[in-house]
C-alpha cells in the first residue's frame, strides 16, 4: 500500500511538472511557428504547422526593418554592460565579503534592488542631459551597469563569502599580492557566481525597453526591444514580422543559457547554501 501510494504521489507529480513544462514551452512554439507564416495564415490557422514556409520573413526584418543594425548594437550594449558590471561587482563583493564588519556598507551596496528602476528614470533622463549622453551608446551602458549593480553584489558577496581564506593566505605566503590574489585565486573559484550574474544580467539588459526608448532617440543608436516594437503599426500589425523579430531577439538568450548552463547551476546551488 505504501509503494502503490508513493508511485501515485510520484505520478501525480510527474504530471504536473509536464503540463507546466508543457504550457511555459507552448508560447516559444507559437511564435516560432507563426514566424514561418504569413499574415493571413497567422490568422486562418494560428495554431497550425504553416501550408508554406515563409522563410522570407527573416530576411524581411533583417534587411528591409533594420533589426541587423538594432542587433549588433544591443549586443554592444549588453556585452559591455555586462562586461563592466561583473568587473565592478565583483570587486565591491570581495571587499564586501573580507573588510566589512558591521553591515552597513552591504547594506548601502544592495539597497538598490528594493528602488523600482522606473523610479529613477526621469533623474536618468536629466543626468545624462547635462551629461551630454543622450543617444549614445555609453549612457545607456551606464544607465544598465547602475540599474543591475546591486543584485550583482548581493549575489557574489554571498558567494565569495565561502571561498576558504586559507586559500588566500597561502598565496600571500607565495608572494602574491592582493590585486594577484583576487585574479588568480578567488576569480577562478568564483565562476559559477559570475555565470549566474553575468547571464541575468544580460538578460536584463538584452530585454530593457523602457530607458532604451526614453534615452535613444536616433535612429543609428537603437536596440533590438526599440527595432521590434517599431514593427507594429498604429493601425495594422504584420504579426508574422514581429514574431520573427521575437525569434530573433531570443537567439542569443537560448546561446548564453546554453553555453553557460552548467556554470549557473552550480551557481544557483552554490549561492543557497553560502553566505
Amino acid at each position: 500500500m505504501t509503494y502503490a501510494i508513493r508511485r501515485a504521489a510520484g505520478l501525480s507529480r510527474g504530471l504536473v511538472l509536464a503540463v507546466f513544462a508543457l504550457s511555459t514551452l507552448f508560447p516559444f512554439y507559437w511564435v516560432l511557428v507563426s514566424s514561418l507564416k504569413d499574415k493571413h495564415q497567422i490568422y486562418a490557422n494560428p495554431f497550425g504547422l504553416p501550408a508554406n514556409w515563409h522563410w522570407g520573413n527573416y530576411a524581411d526584418i533583417w534587411q528591409t526593418a533594420h533589426l541587423s543594425r538594432y542587433f549588433w548594437n544591443s549586443l554592444f550594449i549588453s556585452a559591455c554592460a555586462v562586461a563592466i558590471m561583473l568587473l565592478i561587482g565583483a570587486m565591491a563583493a570581495y571587499v564586501l565579503a573580507r573588510k566589512e564588519r558591521s553591515g552597513w556598507l552591504y547594506a548601502y551596496f544592495t539597497l538598490g534592488i528594493m528602488i523600482p528602476v522606473h523610479a529613477i528614470l526621469i533623474p536618468s533622463f536629466v543626468l545624462l542631459k547635462q551629461l551630454h549622453l543622450l543617444n549614445s551608446h555609453f549612457g545607456l551602458i551606464l544607465i544598465y551597469v547602475v540599474s543591475n549593480l546591486s543584485l550583482c553584489v548581493f549575489i557574489l558577496h554571498g558567494f565569495l563569502k565561502g571561498i576558504p581564506r586559507e586559500l588566500e593566505e597561502a598565496a600571500a605566503i607565495d608572494g602574491y599580492g592582493r590585486v594577484r590574489t583576487f585574479v588568480s585565486i578567488v576569480l577562478p573559484l568564483a565562476k559559477p557566481g559570475l555565470a549566474t550574474v553575468g547571464t541575468l544580467g544580460f538578460l536584463n539588459c538584452w530585454n530593457e525597453y523602457l530607458f532604451a526608448y526614453v534615452l535613444i532617440g536616433s535612429e543609428p543608436s537603437k536596440t533590438l526591444t526599440q527595432g521590434v516594437m517599431a514593427l507594429t503599426g498604429q493601425y495594422s500589425t504584420d504579426y508574422a514580422l514581429v514574431c520573427a523579430g521575437l525569434v530573433v531577439s531570443m537567439l542569443p538568450l537560448w546561446l548564453v543559457y546554453m553555453l553557460f548552463q552548467e556554470q549557473i547551476v552550480k551557481g544557483m546551488t552554490a549561492g543557497a547554501v553560502k553566505g
